[in-house]
């Protein structure tokens, strides 16, 4: 019986990386680093913002159980990667309830009573839901001093130089959502992390005779990241419409100028966290042609479970766009080759059971030229993040 997707063969970790994460971290201070929690289905998502004036702060996208992210805070803690928690003041500049799944905010209030008043802001969409997990941490954001924001596409944050942009939902959207009904996945607040984002810079412009210093737009080539949350079809319809994918025309100068600010797609994206767990609701072949992934993250109990997610019809949809089918009989590569990562991953060993993946963590340089790297922590869905047991993956898949 052949084995499932999301299970590789051993040997494709660096055999020195153990134990070393944190000392990695050290050592790249100006790197963004990514945390995709094995929660089995659900999303727990931490994203650590580089380092200014000598600490890093963090921001918070979902919390699906409770104890394992307040658990992997205070690891990085403990190691060195971020401030003591005790003592560490606004600690969170931002953090993200995509939408009222208990999936997505089941250990919320845990986390907001904990670290209620080392957040600046708190964003949801505005959905309505009479879940505990929902009311609970409404009432938490009532008894404290957090502001609240229900975003739009577009609405944007700058943080130590990531840009976090508002993809979903659409205005048209959330206007909808107490009149004509919305599919509550489709409320989601999905996201597009930048870095280094693009900033402001004083220089001179050689076209001006008089050598004025003028204010100048510097457009690196960030990495971006896009946090698909539960995003479904019609999430992402109106997505299209409000991020439309930039035309070629020969010798169109605008569109040189056009391409050179801002890239052809603002769809497009090295790493994509595929939304609604990879069902069969939650991403099309287009989606993800337009996205074009370096790396694409599944956060699912890989099989079974309530609703047997990821489905066929999105990881097809994934490795069609990934590595598109030129001719009848093309041998179609391994997923892990084609960047395809779940957090229900095992690694299948020659000489006994496989043994979980466990959570993932990318570390994102600051320099658009360098290579995204990969961990993974051998936990199951139940266990703790143990940042000694950290092995970085050798085979990364570059489309750079």
């Amino acid at each position: 019986m052949p084995e499932p997707s999301w299970a590789i063969p051993e040997g494709l970790f660096r055999a020195d990386s153990a134990g070393g994460f944190a000392a990695e971290c050290a050592a790249a201070p100006d790197s963004l680093l990514y945390f995709l929690l094995n929660v089995g289905d659900g999303d727990t998502q931490l994203v650590l913002l580089p380092e200014r004036a000598g600490r890093r702060r963090a921001v918070v996208v979902d919390v699906a159980t409770t104890g394992k992210l307040v658990g992997l805070l205070e690891a990085l803690a403990g190691a060195g990667v971020l401030p003591p928690l005790a003592d560490a003041r606004r600690l969170f500049p931002l953090v993200v309830g995509t939408h009222p799944h208990a999936d997505h905010i089941s250990g919320m209030p845990e986390f907001l009573e904990r670290f209620g008043g080392q957040v600046d802001e708190y964003w949801e969409p505005g959905y309505h839901h009479p879940s505990a997990a929902f009311v609970e941490t409404m009432v938490a954001l009532e008894d404290s001093d957090i502001l609240h924001t229900q975003p739009t596409s577009g609405t944007t944050r700058t943080l130590d130089a990531v840009r976090f942009t508002v993809l979903t939902p659409g205005i048209g959207l959330r206007n909808r959502f107490d009149s004509y009904g919305v599919e509550i996945n489709d409320s989601s607040i999905s996201l597009k992390v930048e870095y280094p984002a693009a900033r402001i810079t004083e220089a001179a412009d050689a076209a001006d005779e008089a050598n004025t210093n003028r204010l100048l737009l510097k457009v690196d080539d960030p990495w971006a990241l896009v946090l698909g949350a539960d995003a479904q079809t019609t999430a992402w319809a109106q997505a299209a419409v409000d991020f439309p994918e930039l035309q070629s025309r020969p010798g169109s100068a605008l569109y040189k100028e056009l391409a050179a600010a801002r890239g052809q797609d603002y769809l497009r994206a090295h790493v994509l966290k595929v939304s609604h767990h990879a069902s069969k609701h939650g991403i099309n072949l287009e989606l993800v042609e337009r996205m074009a992934p370096q790396v694409a993250l599944i956060s699912s109990v890989g099989g079974g479970g309530k609703y047997g997610f990821p489905h066929a019809l999105a990881t097809e949809a994934l490795r069609e766009a990934l590595q598109p089918t030129a001719a009848k009989g093309t041998p179609r590569l391994a997923d892990h080759d084609l960047g395809i990562h779940y957090t229900a991953g095992l690694e299948v060993h020659a000489d006994g059971e496989p043994t979980p993946l466990g959570s993932v963590a990318l570390m994102v340089p600051a320099k658009s030229g360098s290579k995204l790297r990969l961990w993974r922590f051998g936990d199951a869905a139940q266990d703790e993040v143990d940042l000694t047991l950290g092995r970085e993956m050798t085979r990364l898949r570059s489309r750079r």
